[in-house]
Formats: structure tokens, C-alpha cells, sequence
């Protein structure tokens, strides 16, 4: 009886500890959306991190995510972030669409990688401008504010791509051309209303003295002649290639 119950034990202790890993195990893709492996971050930054990461990468069908080394080792951060991305299963679908910021510890430079459909979203300039929004955070240690700014980043850029970009500039560009119309309108209405001494005049009449001016003859006289020419179009069935990594972007630097 006790060697019964001593197997039942074990074989529920079993069962609680398949329980707890399987548990503990991060969903399928959601492992890739934030690995620290330069420990930067706390558990508290990188749960946080990681839900941000999530929202983002569910709502535009782009995987957003964020990889940290110590080291890039004996390769350029460069040729690394291409491998990883390629080579860890990063993107979403058949065209892997996604985004991802590495930032390596040795030495202290970091990329950001936007691949097929994120590609167009966040184009090279595009990554030009998210690098100068985080790399003094990353400069001072501020990792997770780096990382956080870049989440938003993506955000914006891909929401913009998607439901038509930019939004508040839009609004703020109309709202600024209606305000300079009326000030415009207002101001030369003032002015014109101080001109009350100018009268419109169909004639130069009242400016010559009667009596004074007799036209006797008048001829018209070509004096310049103006030839425009239009350069018929050449056929053209070249095309250029980025190479076998055409649709995708990467920019960075040091910090």
C-alpha cells in the first residue's frame, strides 16, 4: 500500500512539474519579440517591453522586436543582424515582415532591420530618424527607455503606412494653411481700404495733356521668337536589383 501511494506521489509531483514548464514556456513567436541576452533590462522592463512588443507587432501583422548582445564576437554587427533576422526565424509569413533593433554591447553600435512589408513602412530615412530618437538613451544607460521609444516609433511609422501618414501633422498643416488664409485676407482688406485715393483707370488719358499726343502710324514688331522642343522617349528595359536582400532596410551607428 505505501509503495502505492509513494508512485501516486511521484507521479503527481511529475505531472506538477510539466505543469509549471509548459506554463512557463513563452507562445509560439513570442519568444523572438524580446531577447535580452546582454541582461540590460529588468523583469519588470522586459514584461512590460515584451507586452508593448506584442500589441504593436498583433495590430499591423508586422513582428516588432528587440535583440541585445554582449558581444558581435569576430563579425560585423552588420552581417550579424542580417544572420540573426534570417537565420532565427524573425518576420511574420512567407515574406517574414518584421523589425528588429539589435543592440550589441562589443562593440557599442546597434541596427534596426525592417524587412518585406515593414520595409515600406519604415524606410531607410525612417530608421535614420528612429536612431536619433534612441540613441542618446542608449548612450546613457537608459535602455528601456531606448527600447520603449522605439516600440512607439514602429508604431507610429506602420500606423501611418497603413491608415495614411502622417496624422496630426495633416491636421495641424490644414489648420495652419485656413489661419495664414484669413489672417492674409484680413490684412489685405485693411490695407486696401487705406488706398482710397486709387481709382481703377481703363485708360492713361488723365495722365496726357490734350492736344499734346497725335499717332500718325503703327506697325507691330517681332523682336524674339521662343522654340520648344520635346525629346521623343527612349525605350528602356533595364531594371536594378538591391541584391537578394531587396526589400529590406538596415541603418544604425554607435552610441
Amino acid at each position: 500500500m505505501t509503495k502505492k501511494l509513494m508512485a501516486l506521489l511521484v507521479a503527481l509531483l511529475l505531472c506538477a512539474c510539466m505543469f509549471v514548464c509548459v506554463s512557463a514556456a513563452p507562445a509560439a513567436g513570442e519568444d523572438l519579440l524580446l531577447i535580452d541576452n546582454a541582461d540590460l533590462l529588468s523583469v519588470s522592463e522586459e514584461a512590460s517591453l515584451r507586452t508593448r512588443l506584442a500589441e504593436i507587432s498583433a495590430a499591423y501583422g508586422a513582428e516588432v522586436c528587440v535583440l541585445t548582445v554582449a558581444s558581435s564576437g569576430n563579425t560585423d554587427v552588420d552581417t550579424l543582424v542580417n544572420t540573426r533576422f534570417d537565420n532565427d526565424g524573425y518576420g511574420y509569413g512567407d515574406n517574414h515582415d518584421g523589425v528588429l533593433l539589435l543592440v550589441c554591447m562589443d562593440p557599442r553600435e546597434y541596427r534596426i532591420l525592417s524587412n518585406g512589408f515593414a520595409s515600406e513602412a519604415i524606410t531607410m530615412d525612417d530608421i535614420d530618424s528612429i536612431g536619433d530618437n534612441i540613441v542618446s538613451y542608449l548612450s546613457d544607460g537608459d535602455y528601456a527607455e531606448a527600447f520603449e521609444a522605439y516600440a512607439e516609433e514602429c508604431d507610429y511609422y506602420l500606423n501611418g503606412h497603413i491608415n495614411g501618414f502622417p496624422f496630426a501633422f495633416g491636421t495641424n498643416l490644414l489648420i495652419a494653411v485656413v489661419f495664414g488664409l484669413v489672417v492674409g485676407f484680413i490684412v489685405a482688406s485693411v490695407l486696401k481700404g487705406q488706398l482710397k485715393s486709387v481709382r481703377k483707370q481703363d485708360k492713361a488719358n488723365v495722365y496726357v495733356k490734350a492736344g499734346s499726343f497725335n499717332l500718325t502710324r503703327s506697325n507691330d514688331f517681332f523682336l524674339y521668337r521662343t522654340v520648344t522642343r520635346t525629346e521623343k522617349p527612349k525605350s528602356n528595359s533595364s531594371s536594378s536589383s538591391s541584391g537578394s536582400h531587396s526589400s529590406r532596410n538596415v541603418g544604425g551607428g554607435k552610441f
